[in-house]
């Protein structure tokens, strides 16, 4: 550069203002402008002048408008000393963020850049900001020149000249619209539900909360609804969740429709909704109107689904000093309605509140039963037809409390099922009754089954049959001795994955029992799928069935169907000898109920289990002829009675001896053992009953039977009270029933024979 100006300087030419780096003596580098000119006598003039300074003021400029120039936030300059306090410059990221170039925003005052939705208070701040000539922050809402908004986080301040007088504004902005919008989901997320948009329950508590702060309230001013959609789960387990969230936000607008726009509809969790009534007037409209509307049909995906809701009503009683606890009384109310059979509402009512608190209590009394182990199994024995021989036991768990005494499950299996502590319950009961049953067939009295409920909570695990074999092989009881018991309602929730189990189960020897069968929803065209071995009817079934055409019809249709299956039938709840006669002839393979025995402890089980075998054998024993033989005594007045019982009961083998004397019958129980008797109740010389009570006190193990047409119930009920009469049987009589009632009386004489033999004290040696 310096030579070239010299050419120049060499050619007649001036250098004017030539700026140049040089260095002193020292090294350092200064920055001079140079004039130089070609004088006289060729000689070179050259007027230097150090400029370093201003070139460093310069270059820090240079840096300054480069650096404003690449900000990404807006920058704005205006002039102060005018009094509209025009742009004088804006930077290129004002032109991205506002849409407006440099030319456009020029002379113009900021205010161009506000709208009608721009907050008046943070005008009001800028204005005193500026009037003060101060360094001011605000958040306003701008609009871009699409007329799109934006959130501009402005910063303004003063720039002072060389005088400490304000000359310039300075504006930096910051597009904030992400933030904003971020922060605004953030707290809509935080007060409503994501999936429907609907608010959530902490913003329908606070509407609750406004209602009572707004007045003082009538009774009744305010009502919630709480709303559970009925059995959703299987829609999602079945459908998968993508396809039950469509029909979540279906329904919420199905709701939102049906109420006004001052009423409340509110996303509580998962299906369960609940809405505020501000001013209810005819609720039960209301309701019926939400029901009808949920039950509509839902088109999803070329599918029709159906669904239906149970709703729980909660008015304000008092104008409580915490409204929230409407929504929980609503929601107590709504479980009501599911408990009632689904598809309809139920009114809030202290009782509820009181069977809550009530449950809360059972629950934690439940949990310290399973802690402390308060529970114990009892057994009922399962006997086979008209033989008598009990073939197999069901476990019946009883709850031992410390303060309230034996507890039924009818009264907490329910809870224990909602709550999951079935679990530890059911694998306690298998656990023990697989325990207890080693120890039955080790008394040598044959093999028995052992029957245990399945809940169906314990058949859904995954490691269901895994846990039941090492149930079995840590007990060491043969899977061919247990039977799990099932109600049709849990086969039918999943059949394919249903049936794989109970084939798993089949496979290793457990036997299958269809619990409780008639009582469910179950379809028959899956039984004939269910690997099963036996139907338990249901004692509901069983109780009326001598009196009910209808139970009769029911209990005859399932026998025969039974039978045509190959499945073995089981009646449950058999507590009369009628129960037991008419079953018998209508071919039931299996019974169990009060008749034969009611559930007892094992060591009471291990008693009876004795006395029941020694006294089988002491039948067997008397059939033979090694002892004496089964003796009848036949006791009537009618001669002709005494030939038609003699007719009936003779081909069962027994020994009949008849008379139509009271005396003559003394005359024969002083010389014969007789075991079973059959009294007429009208007679010349005493009245059955009072024959009866004589021979009881005379001969207290024969076991007495009164068959009369024409009965004084008073007196009879007071012999059979007494003990003095087993059975009471009518004229005329079925010879079915009257067989099947001598064949037990001669059951029962044996065990009592038994028992006497086992209290009577042993002789000295």
């Amino acid at each position: 550069m310096i030579d070239a100006a010299i050419e120049r300087i060499k050619a007649g030419q001036r250098v004017h203002a030539l700026e140049a780096r040089t260095r002193d003596a020292q090294g350092d580098v200064h920055w001079v402008e140079i004039n130089a000119d070609l004088g006289t006598e060729r000689v070179i003039y050259v007027v230097a002048r150090d400029i370093t300074q201003r070139k460093r003021g310069e270059q820090r400029l240079h840096i300054l408008e480069r650096s404003i120039e690449s900000s990404v936030n807006g920058v704005i300059i205006a002039e102060a000393n005018h009094p509209d306090l025009p742009i004088i410059y804006v930077n290129s990221a004002f032109e991205r963020i506002t849409g407006y170039t440099r030319q456009e925003a020029m002379g113009r005052n900021c205010r161009f850049l506000q709208g009608p939705d721009t907050d008046a208070e943070a005008r009001g701040v800028i204005r005193r900001g500026i009037a003060a000539q101060c360094y001011t922050h605000a958040t306003l809402c701008n609009y871009r020149k699409d007329g799109t908004r934006f959130w501009n986080d402005l910063h303004i301040s003063p720039v002072l000249d060389e005088n400490g007088k304000v000359s310039h504004f300075i504006g930096v902005q910051n597009d904030i619209s992400t933030q904003r919008a971020y922060e605004s989901r953030l707290a809509h997320n935080a007060t409503h539900d994501s999936l429907t948009g609907l608010p959530n329950r902490s913003v329908l508590e606070e509407r609750l909360q406004l209602c009572y702060r707004r007045a003082r309230l009538p009774i009744g001013s305010v009502a919630v609804l709480y709303i559970d959609l009925d059995d959703f789960q299987s829609i999602n387990d079945s459908l998968g969740h993508d396809l039950g969230d469509q029909i979540l936000v279906e329904v919420a607008s199905r709701l939102v429709q049906q109420v006004r726009a001052s009423d409340t509809v509110a996303r509580c969790s998962g299906d369960e909704f609940a809405i505020l009534l501000p001013d209810p007037g005819d609720v039960i409209l209301i309701v019926e109107r939400l029901l009808a509307s949920v039950a509509r049909p839902y088109r999803i995906e070329q599918s029709e689904l159906h669904l239906t809701a149970s709703i729980g009503i909660a008015l304000d009683p008092d104008g409580v000093a915490r409204p929230s606890h409407l929504v929980q009384q609503a929601a107590l109310a709504m479980y009501q309605a599911k408990r009632q059979g689904r598809n309809t509402y139920q009114w809030y009512t202290k009782g509820l509140n009181k069977k809550a608190s009530e449950r809360v209590m059972l629950r934690n009394a439940l949990q310290h039963a399973i802690d402390e182990q308060q529970f114990e199994l009892h057994y009922q024995p399962q006997v086979q037809g008209a033989s008598g021989r009990i073939i197999g036991f069901e476990a019946l768990i009883r709850w031992h409390h410390p303060e309230r005494g034996y507890i039924l499950p009818a009264e907490f299996i329910g809870l224990a099922e909602d709550t999951g502590q079935i679990i530890p319950i059911s694998e306690w009961v298998l656990r023990t009754a697989c325990r207890d049953n080693v120890r039955l067939n080790a008394l040598g009295l044959g093999e028995h089954l052992m029957a245990v409920n399945v809940s169906p909570m314990q058949f859904q695990r995954a490691n269901f049959v895994p846990g039941v074999m090492e149930t079995l092989n840590n007990a060491g009881l043969a899977p061919h001795l247990l039977e799990l018991e099932l109600t049709e309602n849990i086969l039918m929730e999943s059949t394919t994955k249903a049936i794989e189990i109970l084939q798993s189960l089949r496979r290793h020897g457990i036997s299958i029992a269809l619990d409780d069968f008639g009582t469910g929803f179950s379809s028959l065209s899956y039984l004939k799928s269910l690997p099963i071995d036996k139907i338990k009817i249901d004692r509901s079934f069983i109780r009326e069935v001598i009196s009910d055409h209808r139970d009769a019809a029911i209990v005859q249709g399932i026998i025969s169907m039974a039978s045509q299956l190959q499945l073995k039938v089981l009646a449950e709840g058999v507590e009369t000898q009628a129960h037991y006669a008419y079953l018998s002839k209508k071919m039931c393979d299996i019974y169990q109920g009060f008749y034969f025995a009611r559930p007892m402890p094992i060591e009471d089980l291990i008693t009876f289990l004795h006395d029941h075998h020694a006294a089988s054998q002491l039948q067997q024993t008397d059939k033979s002829g090694n002892e004496n033989t089964q003796t009848l005594l036949l006791l009537d007045d009618e001669p002709n009675i005494l030939s038609s019982l003699n007719r009936t009961l003779r081909r069962e083998g027994y020994c009949i001896l008849a008379t139509t004397s009271a005396q003559q019958a003394f005359q024969l129980l002083a010389t014969q053992e007789v075991h079973v008797i059959i009294s007429d109740q009208r007679m010349p010389e005493m009245s059955g009953t009072e024959f009866l009570k004589r021979v009881k006190q005379l001969h207290p193990q024969a076991i007495q039977i009164v068959l009369s047409g024409y009965t004084d119930l008073k007196t009879v009920t007071a012999a059979v009270n007494e003990g003095a009469i087993y059975k009471f049987l009518t004229k005329p009589w079925d010879d079915g029933e009257l067989r099947l009632v001598v064949q037990q009386a001669f059951r029962e004489a044996a065990m009592l024979k038994v028992r006497m033999r086992t209290l009577k004290p042993t002789e000295p040696d």
